[in-house]
């Protein structure tokens, strides 16, 4: 079931799902409960259990200091591994078939709800390593540097000389001198992490930080830069989806081109349900793709019970978590190709029957997921690098030598099954207000008509009809009728059959929940 929120935030509605009724008589599937229109669902916690115990324990302390649901920092530990380990290795799967070690990752979180202290809490090891590369960087750059004054000097003598004697031993002397001097660069200062940063811009640090860039921040203001702020209202995408998918970032510019083979970004943010209504109105987001990358956390509220004196972060759970962070981030970077992660043949075999299981819901019209199915057909590409991160969470030290266990990729499915329930409820957020009154409408519709109320089933292609005025195209029936399942109004019915003689597909049908028409 696909659970839907509302961009006003009403009020919680406290269950991970809906509680189910009595069966009812003659082995007939029960119903769950309706919840209104309207109404936000609170999607499931954070499977804590499916991290290793040293994030474990840091999530749920800083979650205790903070008085926040630990699904922000565990987002924001997701992206701390993913900070360290994109552009650092990828995950072999099968085949052809690698995904690499990089997120993105969005929280949902209203203002004042101390999202900013989670954030400094759980980022603080990255920039800790950031500042240690810088300063590793700094020495070697010296180092750079002066070698490169000593070629430009051999070089210029060397040209001199050969200018003079013309002879071929001092050409190849020159020419030898000239190549070695171009190859001769002196490495930018290092920059691991980024905040508000534009499309042009990432594409720059990406190719001169050899592919790789994290954008950490507590706000959203990411989403307006990507929707145009200094492009005219223009959405500028490439960069963000090549460098998602590992694909080669190719830029040319007047003066310059920029050449990334293969990009890694890392996107950690936290935004506001506003900007879901926001991004919401932007269709090119989605339509290419960019709104499908992210894993989406829309935590439970917890302004109004916090406590007054919570207990603060233990100082062995905290030096825990930052010298291990700290260690993946440095000793990773030392890898100057991407190391290559195979898993353990039980571990492919879960990563088959997820897909398995994945696969058939993306059915147009009928398929659980057919609302998401650009998102949710990515998923099982993140549940694998989900589990290439939790590998080397788990072995910081030698997780190369290793494959993925089995263990490893049980958790990281069910952490994606996770971001499932928490997916439908954010594009829940973003379509809702667009659909809410006419979802509203349309039951109206569904009751009333008499047909309906004694055959208790209907199919779309009924209520597109009777609803013809209002309904722009066939998108907005299947929005609606999306919106109407989620809240337990109705409930989509197995598919009919094309008969013998094959013909057009027959229109899918749903039952009506019978509390609607008086039945228990």
């Amino acid at each position: 079931m696909n659970a839907e929120g509302s961009p006003n935030w009403a009020p919680d509605i406290e269950k991970s799902g809906r509680v189910p009724q009595a069966d009812p008589p003659g082995g007939q599937e029960a119903w769950d409960e309706v919840i209104p229109l309207g109404s936000r669902l609170v999607p499931p916690p954070f499977p804590l259990a499916s991290l290793p115990a040293w994030l474990e324990d840091i999530i749920t302390a800083v979650a205790e200091e903070t008085q926040t649901a630990p699904d922000i920092a565990a987002a924001f530990a997701l992206g701390g591994l993913s900070t360290a380990a994109g552009g650092k290795a990828v995950v072999r799967v099968r085949g052809d078939w690698h995904e690499p070690l990089n997120l993105f990752l969005a929280s949902v979180a209203p203002p004042a709800t101390r999202k900013s202290a989670v954030f400094r809490a759980m980022t603080a090891p990255l920039y800790q390593a950031e500042e240690a590369l810088i300063t590793a960087g700094r020495a070697k750059g010296r180092q750079a540097e002066l070698l490169r004054l000593q070629l430009e000097e051999a070089d210029k003598q060397a040209r001199t000389k050969a200018v003079r004697s013309g002879s071929a031993s001092d050409l190849a002397e020159a020419e030898s001198t000239t190549l070695a001097l171009q190859e001769a660069v002196v490495p930018p200062e290092v920059q691991l992490i980024g905040k508000n940063v534009t499309p042009e811009e990432c594409s720059t640090i990406l190719s001169e930080q050899g592919g790789r860039l994290a954008i950490l921040s507590a706000e959203g203001d990411l989403f307006d830069i990507v929707c145009g702020r200094y492009s005219n209202g223009v959405p500028a995408l490439t960069p963000f989806l090549e460098a998602h998918a590992g694909d080669v970032l190719k830029v040319n510019r007047r003066g310059r081109s920029e050449y990334v083979r293969s990009p890694a970004l890392t996107i950690a943010v936290c935004i506001q349900p506003t900007v879901l209504a926001f991004i919401a109105q932007k269709p090119r987001l989605r339509g290419q793709g960019l709104l499908a990358r992210f894993l989406y956390a829309l935590p439970k509220d917890t302004v109004g019970y916090r406590k007054s004196e919570p207990d603060l972060v233990p100082d062995e759970v905290r030096n825990t978590y930052e010298q291990n962070m700290k260690h993946l981030v440095i000793s990773l970077a030392e890898w100057d190709k991407p190391q290559i992660l195979a898993l353990s043949p039980p571990a492919t075999k879960l990563v088959i029957e997820f897909q398995d299981e994945i696969e058939p819901k993306l059915r147009a019209g009928v398929g659980e997921l057919d609302s998401l199915r650009d998102w949710a057909g990515k998923l099982v590409g993140a549940a694998v690098r989900i589990a290439g991160l939790l590998h080397l969470a788990e072995h910081p030290q030698d997780g190369f030598r290793k494959p993925v266990a089995e263990e490893t990729m049980r958790h990281a499915i069910d952490i994606a099954r996770y971001y499932t329930a928490h997916a439908s409820a954010c594009f829940g957020v973003m379509v809702e207000g667009r659909y809410t009154q006419l979802a509203r409408d349309s039951l109206a519709w569904i009751t009333k008509n008499e047909t309906v109320r004694k055959a208790r089933k209907f199919s779309q292609r009924d209520l597109h009809r009777g609803m013809q005025t209002r309904f722009r195209d066939a998108s907005t029936v299947t929005a609606v009728l999306s919106l109407l399942d989620a809240h337990g109004y109705i409930r989509p019915l197995p598919e009919a059959s094309r008969g013998s003689r094959g013909g057009r597909r027959p229109s899918p049908q749903y039952a009506l929940n019978p509390a609607l028409i008086g039945e228990s």
